[in-house]
């Protein structure tokens, strides 16, 4: 068999045993220790999958010519986007009880017009998808 197929079958059987023990053992709070050995499961399936994710995108992104300016070009969207957020953003003071400073505003605010910016573009993507697949399939 190969390696993938024997760690993919030794993750499913660790997971499968930490399931089996997680219905049947008696935990009456959040507090007892095999909770804590399902959240350490967790986070290593979360961070091995984050990591496999990130290594095999890189081959992708560096297996061809295309793939690496496709990269670039990304990179640079997001950086363009980025700097138009933060341009855009105000940063003024904010009148709460915690103590915000000018820098921590203008980041917020450029988090929340970065949000906007994507989410209205999320939305310009998918209605035009529609539009144009009712064109083409006519």
């Amino acid at each position: 068999m190969k390696l993938a197929r024997i760690l993919e079958l030794i993750l499913l059987g660790i997971s499968a045993v930490l399931l089996v023990l997680f219905f049947t053992s008696p935990h009456d709070t959040a507090s007892d220790p095999i909770v804590n050995t399902y959240l350490y499961w967790t986070y290593i399936l979360f961070f091995v999958a984050l990591v496999l994710l990130v290594i095999f995108q890189l081959i992708q992104i560096f297996s061809s010519k295309r793939g690496i300016i496709n990269f670039v070009l990304l990179l640079v969207g997001i950086a363009v986007l980025v700097g138009l957020s933060f341009v855009l953003a105000k940063g003024g003071p904010v009148n709460t009880s915690v103590a915000y400073t000018e820098s921590v505003s203008k980041f917020s605010d450029a988090a929340l017009i970065l949000t906007y910016i994507l989410g209205g573009a999320a939305i310009v993507a998918l209605l035009w998808s529609v539009i144009k697949n009712a064109i083409t399939n006519r």
